[in-house]
């Protein structure tokens, strides 16, 4: 087979993975918008026409809420495992942790929605609320957090951290004078795919965060709260109804928006982050 039939032969296997999502989204984008409307986004009324007749703005807080909630808890326990991984980790126990997190990438989130059902929601009684819903969300995204640390400091070039040490930097000096300072752009890009991760769970959530109706704003953490993720499945479900379908279709077109706005921020800070290093490296 000469170059060009392998050219060809590549490119018509890689055809359907380019266009199969592009039409999807075309298709998603094409039912959503005509219900896209300055009152559908920012509006919002309690239990009225189990909100297919009113905006999703309350929705959308609770999907923030929830996914940056998640983050701001899973970030400790992400860079605390990534400092051990670093400093302390003999590499047995790095090659074990690396397969732990990555065998737990793989666990279906379904399956920590009823962990999270049994522990929190009854186990410890926290009901479904938003503080169950951003724990569960945590333990969904602790594994790649923890993964895009460990990759974060293991691109720091070797002499910084050699260097540091001969200056005698014990381990929390060299972590916050060198480390963090190195390594915040791939941290944060971590932290801003962990948020557009967060945004796109559903079966988490819906077992001990969410209400379809009855709740604007969650009074405390132990309030349950709407998100978009549980608002199109509910809505879905109402196939005779079109105003809630029209209603599903325009909410799918937002959450898909803020999923691909944390997305782009991520990759944008990474692509700063990458020319960063190369213009430190030439200097």
């Amino acid at each position: 087979m000469n170059a060009r039939a392998t050219k060809l032969t590549i490119f018509m296997l890689a055809l359907p993975a380019l266009l199969l999502p592009g039409f999807g989204l075309a298709y998603i984008v094409f039912k959503g918008a005509p219900a896209l409307s300055w009152q559908f986004l920012f509006s919002t009324v309690d239990g009225a026409g189990f909100g297919a007749s009113y905006g999703i703005f309350a929705q959308l807080l609770g999907s923030l809420l929830l996914a940056i909630g998640a983050a701001l808890i899973a970030t400790p326990f992400a860079l605390g495992t990534a400092f051990y991984y670093r400093i302390f980790a003999s590499p047995l126990q790095q090659r074990s942790l690396t397969a732990l997190f990555n065998m737990l990438q793989g666990i279906p989130p379904i399956v920590f929605g009823l962990c999270g059902l049994i522990v929190f929601v009854h186990l410890l009684q926290w009901g479904v609320s938003l503080a169950s819903g951003a724990v569960i969300l945590a333990a969904v995204i602790l594994p790649m957090l923890v993964l895009n640390s460990v990759a974060s400091f293991d691109r720091i070039p070797f002499e910084y951290t050699e260097t540091a040490r001969s200056l005698g930097l014990g381990h929390a000096a060299l972590i916050a004078r060198v480390w963090l300072p190195q390594a915040w752009p791939g941290i944060l890009t971590g932290q801003l795919l962990g948020v557009a991760r967060a945004l796109s769970e559903t079966a988490p959530i819906l077992f001990t965060a969410t209400v379809f109706s009855g709740v604007v704003w969650p009074d405390s953490i132990f309030s349950p709260v709407t998100s978009l993720q549980t608002h199109i499945f509910y809505l879905a479900q109402e196939g005779s109804n079109t105003q809630a379908i029209q209603a599903a279709w325009g909410s799918a077109v937002v959450l898909i928006f803020v999923v691909a706005v944390f997305a782009l921020l991520a990759r944008a800070l990474s692509r700063q982050g990458a020319i960063q290093k190369t213009v430190q490296r030439l200097e």
